[in-house]
């Protein structure tokens, strides 16, 4: 019979572990209805229907790209703001992982990652980011059955919303983490709803 080396460790008390406040790794309920009262896609949409309202189609494209840039940075800041003030266990985990020499090397992908999570689950109608690639130099993720996009259809048609000019919403965003975190990578859109029936979005280091 082979000899329990750890029989004698198993018999000794040891110290129980006890958190020094309640930890969450969920999604934090108020953060969720901020940002959806400030940034749903009935509102975005909205804001880009009163826009281009009564312009000529040539200026509809332009206005709505700059809108879209301006609004993807409001609602990426927003979301990383509430995320300190709010701050889960999640991003608590990743801010105090350090290698043996004291940096914190787990900061890309994942606190990109929890960022894009927490805007796109308060705005957006799935339950899930669709998350395709994360290690050390890429984040790619997609957007299913983008409730922005069908609102903007809904309200300003086909035309407009087969523009794409939305893209800028999420490309934006991302470089305002990119900003945030002082990273050098490249952002780029490889799939778009109106070819693909998904947007695809990536951050890549350099």
């Amino acid at each position: 019979m082979a000899k329990d080396y750890f029989k004698e460790l198993k018999q000794q008390s040891y110290p129980l572990f006890v958190a020094p406040k309640p930890y969450s790794f969920d999604l934090n309920e108020d953060i969720v209805k901020l940002l959806r009262d400030e940034y749903n896609a009935d509102i975005v949409s909205s804001k880009l229907a009163e826009a281009i309202k009564g312009k000529a189609k040539g200026e509809i494209e332009k206005i709505g790209s700059v809108l879209f840039e301006e609004l993807g940075e409001s609602l990426m800041r927003r979301t990383m703001q509430l995320c300190e003030e709010y701050s889960d266990r999640t991003i608590e985990v990743v801010r105090e992982t350090v290698d043996r020499q004291g940096n914190q090397f787990l900061l890309f992908p994942h606190l990109p990652q929890r960022y894009l999570e927490v805007a796109c689950l308060s705005t957006q109608e799935f339950l899930k980011v669709p998350i395709t690639l994360n290690n050390m130099e890429v984040l790619e993720y997609r957007i299913p059955q983008c409730a922005l996009f069908r609102q903007i259809k809904e309200k300003c048609g086909d035309e407009v919303a087969n523009l794409m000019t939305c893209k800028n919403y999420c490309l934006n965003a991302l470089e305002t983490v990119r900003k945030d975190l002082e990273m050098d990578a490249i952002i780029n859109m490889a799939k778009s709803t109106v070819k693909d029936d998904y947007c695809e979005f990536s951050m890549k280091k350099m």
